[in-house]
């Protein structure tokens, strides 16, 4: 999955694990829970994270692979949040490869980066369960409490505007290298992702049908 922060990417993999029985493996949260887990490569990971620095590509893929594991038979595997680089995309496709496996899809979630920025900075959670809402599209229908369980709803530190600029900066820089990478090896898609999000489900529904996924 490709896109800017705020393109709905996490959003339109639930969906896809729900319709289709893909497995969805976030690098946010394989990094995180290796960090507490006891194992060696959480330590190493964990050494990375104490000193400030960041986890390298090679111990990265690992973890990813290991969360990854055995699809025979399977629809596949989503990836969401790596590659962010084109070395890290080089080094999974060898990964890959050492498996017989491959990418057989890049999807990009396309948006205007006002609306994306829009998205991000609406965004709120609840402390008790990490509901979640936005100010402009979803809000909640009292101002800073869950509807659902009536806890306090704050804003995550990097959906400040300062903070905002500086991921989408980021990807700016990043994201055109890893578009041509995929389009060189033929498997980029595009949908556009400002609709509502039942809308953008559909279409990449169709899009994986035509491709032979079955739901």
């Amino acid at each position: 999955m490709l896109g800017p922060q705020g393109s709905g990417k996490g959003t339109q993999a639930a969906k896809l694990v729900d319709r289709f029985g893909f497995r969805y493996v976030a690098s946010g949260d394989v990094l995180r829970a290796a960090r507490q887990s006891d194992t060696e490569l959480g330590r190493e990971v964990r050494r990375y994270y104490d000193a400030g620095e960041l986890v390298p590509d090679d111990l990265t893929i690992r973890l990813i692979l290991q969360e990854m594991g055995e699809d025979v038979g399977g629809p596949g595997v989503i990836l969401d949040g790596f590659p962010r680089t084109l070395p890290q995309a080089v080094a999974l496709d060898r990964a890959l490869e050492a498996r017989g496996e491959r990418v057989d899809l890049a999807l990009e979630l396309t948006a205007p980066l006002d609306v994306v920025k829009k998205r991000l900075e609406g965004r709120l959670y609840c402390r008790a369960a990490n509901h979640d809402y936005n100010t402009y599209f979803r809000p909640p229908r009292r101002p800073g409490v869950c509807d659902v369980d009536g806890s306090e709803l704050y804003r995550r530190p990097d959906d400040y505007p300062e903070a905002i600029e500086r991921r989408l900066a980021i990807w700016r820089e990043q994201n055109g290298q890893l578009v041509e990478h995929y389009e060189r090896a033929g498997v980029l898609r595009r949908v556009d992702a400002d609709r509502p999000v039942e809308e953008v489900a559909r279409s990449i529904s169709a899009l994986l049908e035509r491709m032979g996924v079955a739901a």
